[in-house]
């Protein structure tokens, strides 16, 4: 059926890219697939171990799953080490940034509502006939200016939380 809308793909027939993402402190790489409806964006990410990204907001809910590996994520001034098989939510317009301290690859599933802004069009879309993909309103990252000594203890407070409640296990 020619007519049929294009509501479904297979992940192996979307698009992989690979570059230095957005918000990196560094050569943080990451790997993604990305798709989107008008509503709602889906990223399959593999985020390599010392992937960190700096501060920033988006004016989307995220919700992160981890499927491998672990990450930590930052939020308002809070600090999650999330593991395999994790959920973490990431509010709207919430300063945050990740940072995977583990030595294996993280893959994470995300999502963005209303969906993460598609740069340079790698986003595969699954739209209808009545759907208009140039009314998606994609919602962009923006990086947000912290002294870095604030970062520096969020993140280690975080990390000094997670290991005395490991050492009390």
């Amino acid at each position: 059926m020619s007519d049929k809308p294009h509501y479904r793909v297979n992940k192996r027939d979307v698009k992989t890219t690979e570059r230095v993402a957005m918000a990196a402190v560094g050569n943080s790489v990451i790997r993604a697939q990305k798709v989107h409806g008008t509503d709602t964006s889906i990223m399959f990410a593999e985020r390599a171990a010392g992937y960190h990204t700096r501060p920033h907001v988006h004016d989307c809910e995220q919700m992160n799953y981890i499927v491998a590996g672990e990450m930590y994520f930052f939020v308002d001034g809070r600090g999650y080490r999330c593991r395999q098989g994790d959920v973490m939510r990431i509010p709207r317009n919430k300063v945050h940034w990740a940072w995977n301290r583990g030595k294996e690859t993280a893959i994470i599933i995300e999502s963005h509502a209303p969906p993460l802004q598609d740069r340079g069009g790698d986003a595969h879309p699954l739209l209808g006939p009545d759907d208009d993909a140039s009314k998606v309103d994609h919602k962009k990252n923006i990086l947000v200016k912290m002294d870095q000594a604030e970062v520096d203890a969020i993140e280690a407070r975080a990390i000094d939380e997670e290991e005395g409640q490991q050492a009390a296990e």
